[in-house]
Order: structure tokens, then C-alpha cells, then sequence
């Protein structure tokens, strides 16, 4: 049998070698001509995986190796009898821990100083349902939005995004969707941005589509834009870039412990789904990574901005991007070496720092 990957999807061989003939390529590169042999299909979100890409070919299985699924024609799909997974939920904790560190740099700035700030969190599911706790035990003041939920609990506590004003901050963690009673596609409008005070922190680790930045550039220049995705990846707007107080090239959610997971959650629906054999071999376990950090770091946003600092990230992004506007896709295969905070050892230990055990860090 053969599994044709994308060729930055870690561990595929470790995972699938022993059952497939292994083919890797480039997500962006894939083509129907590509898979008119191949019995399984591992992509990223690069890849969309629909008709025109699986209609004369033999797959009969389509793994994503991502929390979400709108890159895929879920519809077709099953209509076609072509069984399909996404690895949901394997990068809760790094879009998390990348939200904290977001907050870190803008705390350094003198950003969100206030006693109890105020958030608003937009789309309230795995990922979106850990930002608010976390949040709520940085001590911000929470707002949820979710229309989804709203109707399925009814003690849900929502508040609509039209009522979603006067926050000190706003993260985004919503699917895509276009052809839905609560369509994301370019969801913030003028009349949201023109809402908010001077100085809310705009935070989009979902989907780049949600914001047309033709609209952000013209009424959200008193936002502070922390953006991790951007509209028309991977040929991104460079003037956005350029005046983003933080931009990274659509890692949130990449982390040495996500990507394991994500092919790790393939493997298992695939075994589920009898298109393969178990392992015989032990899984791999997830790798840890030590750190020496001085004595002289004392608060919790030293700590993490020592682990991972997304201001450094965007200055090498805007670095690379203005001098190569088409190296988008290489700064994000690059970026290899993000450890989640419960898998770092701290050596020595600091002195005992504040919150640290309630953001999930055992340092």
C-alpha cells in the first residue's frame, strides 16, 4: 500500500513505515496526479483536500494532522466514502502557551497593567475554552462569545460580538466557515474595529480570513495587532506586517509536543479505522528539554519570554519576509524547536515565581 505525506509533517515514517510505502512532497505541491495510486493522504491546513483533488484517485482515507478541519470537503468526503480524521485538539496547550507569551511581551511593554483587565475570547471550544481559564487565573475579567454554544447550553455564559466593546483584549480562536449561519469569514467589520478602545489587544491565532486587513488597515490603527495568521497565505500583506506590534508566520500552535501529537492522533484513527496495523514498537516518547535560566529572572513573563519570545520571532519575520517576501513557508518549517512549558526541566530552579503552577509550567 501506499501513503503519499506532507514532507514537514514529523514522525510519518516511525508511524507508518512499516505498513506504507511512503511518498513525501510538499503540501502546497500536491496535485491530483499525485494520488491516483495512493491508498492514505497526511496533510497539513496547506492542503485542501476536496474533489478536485481526490476524484480520480484511490484514497480511501484522509488524515490531517491539524485541530481543525475546514481545508477539507467534509461533505464530498464522506459522500464519496472516503474516510477522513483531523487531529483535534493536539495543539491546545501550544496556541495556550503562545496567548501567555503574547501577554508576557505586552506586559514588559507596560500593556494590560491594569488590576483586573478585561478579555474577550471568540469561539469558545478546545482551544478557546483553555484561553479563557487561563486568563481568568492571569486574573483578567472574561467575556465569551460563542453563538454555537449559546444554543446547545443554555446556562453558556455568551455575549454576543456585536456587544464586544470597551476590552482590553480580544483573542480569536474560531474556524473558518463561509457557508454557516455564523460565517468567521471576514467577521470583524468596521463597526467592530471602530468599537474598540485605543490601545485593545487584537490577538488572531485562528484563521487569517476572519480579518480583512483592508478593513483593519483603515479603522484599527488604534489596535495593537498581535497576529499569528494572516489573509492569503503564504504571500502575506507586508505593510500589515510591518505595522503589527507582534506577527509571526502562523505558529501558535507548533510546538515539539503538538506535532507528535498531531501525527500520533492520525496513527490511532487510522489503526481505528482498520487501515493498518498497530506498532509492534514503543511509542516514542515526547521529548523535554532543560534550561538554564539566571538567578536574577523573577517574574512569570521572564520565565516564559526566556522559553519562547514571539517579539524576537516577529522581528526575524519581518527581517526575512522584507528582504524575501516568498519565504512565508520557510520561516514555519524552521521553527522546529518550541517546547511546551510541562516539558521543560529549569536548571537551576529560580526562586518561586507567581502563577507559574497555574499556567501548567512544573519548571
Amino acid at each position: 500500500m501506499k501513503l503519499l505525506a506532507d514532507q514537514d509533517i514529523p514522525l510519518v515514517e516511525h508511524y507508518f513505515g512499516s505498513s506504507f510505502d511512503i511518498i513525501l512532497k510538499a503540501g502546497r505541491t500536491i496535485q491530483p496526479a499525485d494520488l491516483i495510486d495512493i491508498d492514505m493522504l497526511i496533510v497539513r491546513a496547506v492542503t485542501r483536500v476536496d474533489q478536485t483533488l481526490l476524484g480520480h484517485s484511490s484514497v480511501s482515507f484522509v488524515g490531517s494532522v491539524t485541530s481543525g478541519a475546514d481545508h477539507l470537503d467534509r461533505t464530498w468526503l464522506t459522500r464519496a466514502g472516503i474516510e477522513w480524521r483531523i487531529a483535534k485538539g493536539c495543539n491546545a496547550m501550544a496556541v495556550v502557551e503562545y496567548v501567555i507569551c503574547v501577554i508576557a511581551v505586552l506586559n514588559t511593554m507596560g500593556f494590560l497593567a491594569q488590576e483586573k483587565p478585561r478579555a474577550a475570547v471568540i469561539g469558545v471550544g478546545e482551544i478557546g475554552s483553555k484561553v479563557v481559564s487561563t486568563l481568568t487565573q492571569l486574573g483578567f475579567d472574561v467575556l465569551q462569545c460563542d453563538p454555537l454554544r449559546a444554543q446547545q447550553e443554555p446556562d453558556f455564559p455568551h455575549t454576543p460580538f456585536e456587544k464586544i466593546e470597551q476590552v482590553d483584549l480580544i483573542s480569536f480562536h474560531v474556524p473558518l466557515t463561509r457557508d454557516h449561519d455564523y460565517s468567521t469569514y471576514h467577521l470583524v467589520n468596521k463597526r467592530f474595529l471602530q468599537q474598540q478602545q485605543s490601545n485593545c489587544v487584537l490577538i488572531n491565532t485562528s484563521r487569517g480570513d476572519i480579518i480583512p486587513f483592508s478593513e483593519l488597515k483603515r479603522y484599527g490603527q488604534h489596535l495593537l495587532w498581535c497576529l499569528d495568521v494572516f489573509e492569503d497565505e503564504p504571500d502575506i500583506d507586508l505593510a500589515i506586517l510591518q505595522q503589527a506590534l507582534i506577527a509571526t508566520p502562523h505558529i501558535a500552535g507548533y510546538s515539539v509536543q503538538s506535532k507528535h501529537r498531531g501525527i500520533h492522533m492520525i496513527y490511532e484513527a487510522a489503526v481505528q479505522a482498520q487501515k493498518m496495523l498497530p506498532l509492534l514498537q514503543d511509542v516514542l516518547p515526547m521529548k523535554r528539554k532543560i534550561v538554564s535560566l539566571d538567578s536574577s529572572i523573577t517574574t512569570w513573563q521572564k520565565v516564559v519570554l526566556q522559553l519562547f519570545n514571539p517579539l524576537e520571532m516577529t522581528e526575524r519575520m519581518r527581517q526575512q519576509l522584507l528582504a524575501q517576501p516568498k519565504s512565508f513557508d520557510l520561516l514555519r518549517k524552521r521553527f522546529t524547536d518550541r517546547y511546551e512549558f510541562q516539558f521543560v526541566d529549569i536548571f537551576p530552579n529560580p526562586v518561586p515565581i507567581d502563577r507559574l503552577n497555574t499556567l501548567g509550567f512544573n519548571g
